[in-house]
């Protein structure tokens, strides 16, 4: 028996949104006998199980007469991502250009996508095309979450926030949301692996991303959690504003 006596325990059972994710909190501290030795547990925190991140970056280079200005900005934003981050780095660019990068942690993966309805029916079918061409590779099967992230951005300090939230959440989410409207930013959102397929399949015939995602999250009352902001200086596509606090 792996625990012949528990003493001084107290269990409190806690859900985080969905009764398919319990978690077990220890509100005192537990002293366990097992096989004649004693075992000090402090666990104030909920017992969770690490998530294994990648980073999947979109990228379009020839769009709107930008090339050559989307071409550097791509390119200082990757190497930051490499510099200061320890994830291994997968980026789509759909426009058919090389940014002839290269990093043992990082996979540039390019192709000419046609002309779709929208900007989010591209995005979904590029970020399908990245996943259907790297389904072998060893560091996307052993990941648990992807977080994707539009490849002008970099996120500041990302490292420590995603190892300071809740582990093994569905989604990890911008904060700027609007349930009137229900809409969703997604200059970045983490997601499970295992279910970013079946969201991205809802926009690949029409609507924009931004609605697809709040939907598919609360529809589906998946868990989740907010991190964010971030400092910002770099303008987005389409409007060029600037979003301080991205």
């Amino acid at each position: 028996m792996l625990f012949r006596n528990i003493i001084n325990s107290n269990f409190l059972f806690t859900n985080y949104h969905n009764p398919n994710h319990k978690k077990i909190v220890l509100k005192k501290k537990l002293t366990l006998l097992n096989q004649n030795k004693i075992l000090h547990i402090n666990a104030e925190k909920p017992i969770k199980t690490p998530n294994k991140w990648i980073i999947l970056l979109t990228t379009a280079v020839n769009v709107n007469g930008e090339s050559e200005y989307r071409k550097q900005l791509y390119k200082t934003q990757i190497l930051k991502w490499l510099k200061n981050t320890s994830y291994y780095i997968y980026v789509v660019e759909s426009t058919g250009v090389d940014l002839n990068i290269t990093h043992e942690r990082l996979k540039f993966i390019s192709f000419k996508l046609p002309k779709l309805a929208s900007s989010s029916q591209s995005e979904a079918t590029s970020m399908l095309y990245l996943l259907d061409q790297i389904k072998d590779d060893a560091n996307f099967i052993d990941c648990t979450h992807i977080l994707k992230v539009t490849g002008r951005y970099f996120l500041q300090n990302i490292n420590n926030v995603l190892n300071g939230c809740i582990h093994d959440l569905d989604a990890y989410l911008q904060h700027h949301c609007n349930h009137v409207i229900r809409w969703q930013n997604t200059e970045y959102y983490g997601i499970r692996k295992t279910i970013l397929k079946d969201f991205l399949s809802t926009v690949l015939n029409e609507g924009l991303i931004e609605h697809k995602i709040y939907d598919f999250i609360f529809k589906n009352k998946l868990t989740f959690a907010r991190i964010g902001p971030f400092k910002n200086n770099i303008e987005r596509g389409g409007d060029k504003l600037i979003i301080r606090n991205l």
